[in-house]
């Protein structure tokens, strides 16, 4: 990898104006290293993770002269562990939410929409309305429950229609599994993961609905108006320099998903 090269190349090159979240020369990032494309192991004895976060982690190290360490962690655990200290950043296709702004700086990177995935055998949901009365298998501390299945349910009370059952639980492959034990009906993702783990089993999941969105995922760090002016200004460096096309040629996607506005 390019990037990860040249950061390591680059780590003895520190400077006073490093961001307050570079310690000793390093970043440490937090992921959960479970939701590919974005964060995940190739083989799960892998010490470092990789994916489009990474790369990102890699290249943001680089231009703050440093190298990365990461510490991976359920989703749940992400935002705990960088109050509590064990990390400096988060990339972990973690979405930008005014809630999560209230407690820590979080800057947009990326793009993202929600899809609904079902077994491929499974053609009964075609939109979210056919999810009353099924039960939906969804990964802990993610924002899928308060931004799709509560207004959803809501509409379906009012319809006097069933609600969507749902089943917590800690990383999304474990989501995946109760799908394909019929213990669940579906599951909701983010697009590009979506998209990846069709690709790789088209004979077990499909992708049967994709909400048009606004989401964008964040790089969170602990408040500090130098810092986050810092992570900008690299995106925005990163984004000239024609990195995040390479990145979306990388990984087979459009690179609009990378067309985000860094100072919203």
């Amino acid at each position: 990898m390019i990037w990860a090269m040249a950061g390591l190349a680059c780590a003895c090159a520190a400077s006073a104006d490093q961001p307050g979240f570079v310690s000793d020369g390093k970043i440490a990032v937090c992921t959960t290293a479970n939701f590919p494309p974005l964060t995940f192991k190739e083989n799960a004895g892998d010490a470092k993770p990789i994916g489009i976060d990474i790369d990102v982690a890699e290249a943001l190290a680089h231009k703050f002269g440093a190298t990365t360490s990461y510490t991976t962690t359920e989703f749940a655990g992400l935002l705990p562990s960088l109050g509590a200290g064990r990390c400096g950043l988060i990339i972990s296709g973690i979405y930008i939410n005014d809630e999560r702004r209230a407690s820590y700086d979080g800057i947009r990177y990326m793009r993202s929409a929600t899809v609904i995935v079902t077994r491929a055998d499974d053609d009964s949901i075609k939109e979210p309305a056919d999810l009353s009365g099924k039960m939906l298998a969804l990964e802990a501390g993610s924002y899928y429950q308060e931004e799709r299945v509560e207004p959803l349910n809501e509409q379906l009370a009012k319809a006097g229609e069933p609600e969507v059952k749902v089943a917590l639980y800690p990383a999304q492959q474990g989501a995946y599994q109760q799908l394909l034990i019929g213990r669940a009906d579906a599951t909701l993702t983010e697009e590009a993961e979506g998209a990846y783990r069709v690709a790789g089993a088209p004979d077990q999941f499909r992708i049967a609905y994709t909400w048009e969105s606004d989401f964008t995922y964040g790089i969170y760090m602990r408040p500090s108006a130098a810092d986050s002016d810092a992570v900008r200004r690299a995106l925005k460096e990163l984004a000239g320099e024609g990195f995040f096309d390479d990145l979306a040629h990388k990984y087979g996607l459009d690179p609009a998903v990378f067309d985000v506005d860094y100072d919203s």
